[in-house]
């Protein structure tokens, strides 16, 4: 397998030819849409920058003039800052003045707003900017507008500013506004909670910043599926008991075995990961500190019912639900045998309780009674289609009883009216919409996941709905290859344009990581409200938002020409077949990921892209010129990177399970020489490179883990990936060989050593953005690496204070430490923190950070 060394000789022919393939891109860092235009404004350095509110602003009102104090710090610009209410302060003609208003009688939609230049008059010589709003939300979207139009970015997993400071402002010209109005009324996600890299391991300090980048990418609906399938498919958000009888359900752990995990103590995890863990077993609270189910469920609720309250708080709607066909089997052993179904049955497509029975009813309303009763804030109850009868549907269109959804709605309407219901499922969920459309209520709204894992196009059953309100979803990633970075910014420009053709008044994205879907999550966000983004200009921005120019501009064409021409793994095999994409997969961690016994092929004209691809992007990293700009590439660039041994290690794999069947068919036949001679000969040697290459991504992935969902990841691969190179394939070989030569097992014992390279450094899985006021919220810090860490300490220092407040974080296992932030002063607006751990490296004490450049940058709470 080459190393990265080895990989440089590539650098400059790859890296021109990736981004000589890729398309053009504007020159100015925003492009204005069809219109507007734009003005840069030279800055006097002995300006003041005056924000301004009316007196006794809304909470949304108040929070908007504190992100754009915020957001103007994030963008290093040298002015000073002061607060002020509207026709306050007296200005020079160097100052800039920011009005927030919220004026409803000028607009004609909720969440409409204006960004505009006055003449401040003769009176007040300064730059007069005013950001209005019909609603105090929308003033707060258009501070949002505002900083991304000066080259901030907004993402799922937070905030990203250029690395340079700002000279000037770019501002609308005078009489033209930048005028802001929604595509789609309902603008927002579906985090699907199952695996380990997603809100299942999520805690209330992550469920907060969740909501908060949410609401700063100016989405405004949060779904949530609940899976309660049979036996331990089943989750605790919703558990529910009918008559005596509950079920089992918990939340994914590394301790439990759903979609392919088996349980294993995060200290078995080879190559160091294990430091990356405070404990044996990673996982949301909720489920790793219940005593049992009952506790489970009960933390579980309690966690989600103060997120939907927040996230309320926030101007987020929320919704939940569940699967009505299918219930626990714990659920369908009580229930009465008369209602039972032949689970074969093709006429109801697998629903194991007759959902025109009387008890199906009874329990519908029990689970619906229970959600209203733990999430009395939410503003919708999600009715799903199960999984299963999707597929069976797509297959012989068995139709589907709307008896559950009828129940449903009845019973909304008499206990909860003023909650709206939705109906939603997978792909094939699209094929009955024309039914259901005849024969349910018309405020019922539809919505469901595009099919193909989104590789197909948004259905035009969606342009046949007459005036129902309907909302796709789109697929930010796919879980067949959830593994690997997924670039979907010029997919999600076909279907957002076909969603507005087709009438939708909403688009809703799934996904389960976060940092690194931030392109096409941010591409969602920004083409919600701009139809003429176009992927090349949004990855320009995108770039230029993370790397110093020339690189940013080069990464985001490096990127554009990945997405457009698939130059990377991913799920679409580029075919179709009965009118549907043909898709393989690569890393479905809804089982062992690592699947390479199901025949998926990797051609080696992608193994040659991808490696391009991957020297492109370093070639980029390695002319970083500070740590922080070196970290925002490394993360991407590594992510491509461990591509290329990954699909070395796929078909190393897939070549020696050939290799193992044959031997399998020889033992059978009495040729058990023959068989172990095959192995000794060939499936041995086979395997140094395999398991060489399985460490090189395994490695790759460890250098970059910084986020609560990359833990996540991290656990998933090493429990998949790493038992089955080093563990599984070797046992397999042993069955025939009766004992593995020892140089293999030493080449086991090695592969699973901590590399002695690697550096060690400091990472904060979660960064609290909004504190309000009397709240605390819990900071987490993380410092893998081959030094002892003697300490870390936490240190904060609100807005116009000189002095830091230092607080020793206390250790909570290994290599993880915990403080509490806050409670802080309203008053003070803003809180500047950062953490810095102290080191021991060859026998000298030292000191790392995070951010990597603090106390010069640092990470911000706005309070309220």
């Amino acid at each position: 397998m080459a190393t990265p060394i080895s990989r440089r000789e590539f650098l400059a022919a790859s890296a021109s030819s990736v981004i000589a393939s890729a398309s053009a891109v504007h020159a100015n860092s925003w492009a204005a849409a069809p219109g507007e235009s734009s003005q840069e404004k030279v800055l006097d350095p002995g300006g003041i920058f005056w924000i301004l509110t009316v007196p006794n602003p809304s909470f949304h009102e108040q929070l908007a003039a504190k992100e754009l104090e915020r957001g103007i710090r994030k963008l290093r610009f040298s002015q000073q800052q002061r607060r002020g209410f509207v026709s306050g302060p007296v200005t020079d003609k160097k100052d800039f003045l920011f009005e927030i208003r919220t004026e409803p009688e000028r607009f004609k939609h909720s969440e409409a707003y204006e960004v505009a230049l006055h003449n401040a008059g003769q009176i007040q010589p300064s730059t007069l900017v005013k950001l209005t709003g019909a609603t105090p939300l929308a003033a707060l979207y258009a501070v949002f507008d505002f900083l991304e139009r000066q080259g901030a970015f907004f993402g799922l997993d937070g905030e990203v500013y250029p690395l340079e400071p700002k000279l000037s402002l770019s501002l609308p010209p005078s009489g033209q506004p930048w005028q802001g109005m929604p595509r789609f009324s309902s603008r927002g996600l579906v985090p699907w909670p199952d695996f380990l890299n997603c809100i299942s391991v999520f805690n209330a300090e992550d469920h907060r910043a969740y909501l908060e980048a949410m609401l700063r990418m100016r989405f405004n609906t949060l779904g949530i599926h609940v899976y309660g399938q049979s036996n331990y498919w089943v989750e605790s958000f919703l558990s529910f008991e009918y008559g005596p009888t509950g079920h089992i359900a918990f939340t994914d752990t590394t301790a439990t075995n759903r979609w392919g995990y088996v349980p294993q103590r995060t200290s078995r995890f080879g190559m160091g990961a294990s430091q990356f863990y405070d404990g044996e077993v990673f996982g949301s609270d909720a489920t790793r500190l219940a005593r049992n189910t009952w506790e489970a469920e009960e933390l579980a609720q309690q966690l989600w019912r103060d997120a939907f309250q927040y996230a309320g708080k926030l101007g987020i709607r929320t919704g939940v639900g569940f699967e009505p066909y299918q219930i626990p089997g714990e659920i369908l052993q009580a229930a009465p045998p008369e209602a039972r179904l032949d689970p074969e049955s093709e006429t109801h497509a697998r629903p194991r309780l007759d959902p025109e029975s009387v008890a199906a009813r009874d329990i519908l309303e029990i689970r619906l009674g229970r959600l209203l009763e733990n999430y009395p804030s939410v503003d919708y109850v999600w009715l799903f289609e199960d999984e299963g009868m999707s597929w069976r549907s797509h297959k012989n269109k068995t139709p589907l009883s709307v008896t559950p959804f009828k129940t449903a709605h009845d019973f909304l309407r008499r206990h909860a009216p003023k909650k709206r219901m939705v109906i939603s499922g997978w792909g094939g969920v699209a094929r009955h919409f024309e039914d259901f459309n005849r024969r349910l209520p018309e405020d019922i709204i539809f919505t469901g996941l595009s099919d193909m894992l989104g590789w197909d196009p948004v259905n035009e059953a969606y342009g046949k709905l007459g005036g129902r309100e309907r909302w796709p979803i789109l697929w930010v990633e796919d879980d067949p290859s959830m593994w690997f970075p997924q670039f979907h910014v010029n997919r999600f420009q076909r279907d957002m344009k076909l969603a507005e053709e087709y009438g939708c008044q909403g688009v809703l994205g799934i996904h389960w990581r976060h940092k690194i879907t931030d392109p096409t999550a941010g591409y969602q966000s920004e083409a919600s409200w701009d139809k003429s983004l176009s992927p090349a200009t949004f990855y320009e921005r995108y770039g230029k938002a993370l790397a110093r120019s020339p690189r940013g501009e080069k990464l985001g064409q490096i990127l554009e020409s990945t997405d457009r021409e698939r130059k990377i793994l991913s799920t679409f095999s580029g075919e179709y077949q009965n009118g549907h994409a043909v898709t393989n997969e690569f890393a479905g961690d809804y089982e062992e990921g690592f699947v390479f016994w199901k025949g998926s092929e990797i051609p080696p004209s992608l193994m040659q892209t991808q490696k391009e691809v991957a020297n492109a992007l370093l070639a980029l990293t390695v002319q970083s010129s500070s740590p922080e700009e070196r970290e925002r590439m490394e993360y991407i660039s590594k992510h491509v990177e461990m591509l290329v041994p990954y699909a070395t290690a796929w078909v190393a794999s897939a070549q020696l399970n050939k290799l193992l069947k044959k031997a399998v068919e020889l033992k059978k036949a009495d040729k058990a020489d023959e068989a172990r001679n095959l192995i000794e000969t060939e499936g041995v040697e086979l395997w140094y490179p395999l398991g060489s290459a399985a460490r090189e991504v395994l490695l790759n992935f460890q250098h970059i883990v910084s986020t609560r969902n990359d833990l996540g990841s991290l656990a998933s691969m090493h429990n998949k990936l790493e038992r089955l190179t080093l563990f599984r394939l070797p046992a397999s070989m042993k069955e025939f060989l009766g004992e593995l030569p020892e140089q293999l097992r030493k080449a086991q014992t090695d592969l699973a050593k901590p590399d002695p390279n690697a550096s060690t450094r400091i990472f904060l899985p979660t960064r609290p953005t909004i504190l309000l006021k009397g709240e605390t919220v819990r900071l987490s810090a993380v410092a893998p690496g081959v030094d002892a860490v003697k300490g870390i300490v936490l240190f904060t220092r609100a807005w116009g204070e000189t002095k830091w407040f230092q607080k020793k974080m206390q250790l909570a296992g290994r290599r993880t430490y915990t403080a509490q932030l806050g409670p802080f002063d309203p008053k003070a607006g803003l809180v500047d923190y950062y953490v810095e751990a102290e080191i021991s490296r060859e026998s000298k004490a030292t000191s790392l950070t995070a951010p990597s450049e603090a106390p010069k940058d640092t990470y911000t709470l706005t309070l309220v």
